[in-house]
Parts: structure tokens; C-alpha cells; sequence
């Protein structure tokens, strides 16, 4: 009898803690999450975890690119009756200027990569050759010692982050005008080069896979789960978050976060921007090949940049 009396007592403390409370933090409602492309699937995972963690919470992931989402977070809390509206954004690098109402986080240091098809042997390219390649200087990649393939530029819309990035850090410059709709045949005869612009990087790696010659880029994590591509190096040196401290490789940048003011200390908006720069969160941003701000090194850059 004693040992029953031990055996039901013992089941009834384990019963009562798998009702234990969700963890501390955890917030109720609804949120929005918009902005980067690149970032995006960090952010659907964190929102997935966070979901399953915190009962009463929807995230909903709505990812447009960043500058799309700056805009769309400026609009809506300058129409918001009170407070900070539910939305963050996430942004590849700092909000353009002239929005004073937006309060940033630095979240990650987000690496870059360019991607090729994989009919393209390339797998290094210096410097001075891409932006001869994005000046129309190079249109064949047997210049490169590569095949006989029209080189295809596959590139993202205005509102990308990823976009900015690359021509702020790599190019020096803005991209050529787009010249192709369907990205593989060239609609102005006089354009230099064959170069289309794209919505998502999702469809810029899937476009880059499936024609011969196609060269465009990509967060770094996502440009490695698609067949049909692979990554290239940069003047000789390779995206690694390992190395990101002592590398120079160019094509990097803060990831950001913006809220429209202060979101209030016990909201979901609070809550998920915590939860996404701090604790288990980290692991999921560096499993996707960011590095988190939080971490030793991630603080040292994130504060130099």
C-alpha cells in the first residue's frame, strides 16, 4: 500500500508539471512580422517555437523585403489611434532616412552570398570581375574560363535589402536597369546585359537554378538548400559565420529589427523582439548562418558597423 500511496503521489507531481506555466516573458495576441526575405526564414522558425511555447500568441511571418516593410511600419503607425502598432520589421542594413518614429534593434550579422548556376565550373571570382560582369563588360562567362553561356543576371526589386547590400558593399554602385522579364531573353536590344528583377529570394534562387549561365545572390543559409546552384567566393575568401571576425569577405550587413516607438513592456511585439535576440533564439539565427548581435563577437561588430 505504501508503495502505491509513493507511485500515485509521484504521478500526480509529474502531472502538474507538464501544466506548469509557459516561460517567463511569453506574451498574448497577435503580431505581424515583415520585411526582409532574406531573414524571413529565421523568423517563421522563432514564430513556430514561439507559438508552441506561448499559448494565445499568432506570429504571423509576412515578408515583402525590407524596404517594402519600413514603409508598410511607418504607415501604419502613423495611422495607429495609440501606441505602437503589432508589426516589426526586418531590415538588411539601416532604415533609409527620414523616419525618425522608428526604433531599431540590431539583431544579427547577416552574411551574403553570390549564387551561379551550376552549369557555371566558376567557383571564385574576384572583385573587379563582378562589377565588370553587373557593368554588361562581361556577357559570356568563357571570358572567365567558363563555358559558352550569355551571362543571366537574376536580381531582386527595389524594396530588397539583399539588393542594397550587394551594391553598397560589393558594386560600389547601383545595379544596371532591368533589360528581361523572364530573366533569360533580353527585351532592350540595347541594354548591356540581361538582367531581371525578382520579388523574393526564394525566386531568385529557383530562377538561378533552373537556367544555364544565371548568377545572382542570396542570404547565405538559404543559397545552400537548393539543388541546381552553388555559392561563390569572394576574392578568394568564402561566407563563413566561423570567420565572419576576421575575414574580409564584403558581402555582409546588420540585420535590424524596427519597431514604430517603444511597443509596451508586456506585449507580443516586446516579447518576440526578445525572444529573437536573446536566448534559444540565438541558436536558431546561427543555424541559418547569421550571427547573433548578442553574442561576444556578434557585440563587437554590431557595435563597430
Amino acid at each position: 500500500m505504501a508503495l502505491t500511496a509513493c507511485v500515485v503521489t509521484l504521478s500526480s507531481i509529474i502531472l502538474v508539471r507538464d501544466d506548469s506555466p509557459p516561460p517567463i516573458g511569453c506574451a498574448q495576441g497577435t503580431l505581424t512580422v515583415t520585411g526582409s526575405t532574406a531573414f524571413a526564414p529565421v523568423v517563421r522558425e522563432l514564430a513556430d517555437k514561439y507559438e508552441k511555447e506561448c499559448e494565445g500568441s499568432a506570429v504571423d511571418v509576412d515578408a515583402r523585403g525590407s524596404n517594402a516593410g519600413i514603409r508598410q511600419l511607418a504607415d501604419q503607425g502613423e495611422q495607429a489611434t495609440s501606441g505602437s502598432p503589432a508589426l516589426l520589421a526586418l531590415s538588411d542594413g539601416p532604415k533609409p532616412d527620414g523616419y525618425p518614429q522608428l526604433r531599431e534593434t540590431r539583431v544579427a550579422v547577416s552574411l551574403f552570398s553570390l549564387v551561379v548556376n551550376d552549369r557555371v565550373p566558376v567557383r571564385d571570382l574576384s572583385s573587379a570581375d563582378i562589377r565588370r560582369i553587373y557593368r554588361g563588360e562581361i556577357r559570356n562567362w568563357k571570358a572567365l574560363g567558363g563555358p559558352d553561356l550569355k551571362v543571366l543576371l537574376v536580381s531582386r526589386d527595389a524594396n530588397s535589402g539583399t539588393r542594397e547590400v550587394f551594391q553598397r558593399r560589393v558594386l560600389g554602385r547601383n545595379e544596371p536597369a532591368q533589360s528581361s522579364r523572364d530573366c533569360a531573353t533580353m527585351d532592350d536590344p540595347e541594354a548591356a546585359v540581361t538582367r531581371c528583377e525578382l520579388d523574393s529570394t526564394e525566386q531568385v534562387l529557383s530562377t538561378v537554378a533552373r537556367l544555364p549561365g544565371a548568377i545572382g545572390y542570396s542570404e547565405l543559409r538559404a543559397g545552400t538548400e537548393l539543388k541546381g546552384l552553388r555559392q561563390l567566393a569572394i576574392d578568394g575568401s568564402t561566407p563563413s559565420v566561423d570567420t565572419i571576425g576576421s575575414s574580409t569577405y564584403p558581402y555582409r550587413e546588420i540585420e535590424y529589427a524596427y519597431s514604430y516607438g517603444q511597443p509596451p513592456a508586456d506585449s507580443l511585439a516586446s516579447s518576440f523582439l526578445g525572444y529573437l535576440t536573446r536566448g534559444s533564439g540565438q541558436d536558431v539565427v546561427r543555424t541559418h548562418g547569421h550571427l547573433p548581435c548578442a553574442t561576444p563577437e556578434g557585440l563587437r561588430i554590431c557595435g563597430e558597423e
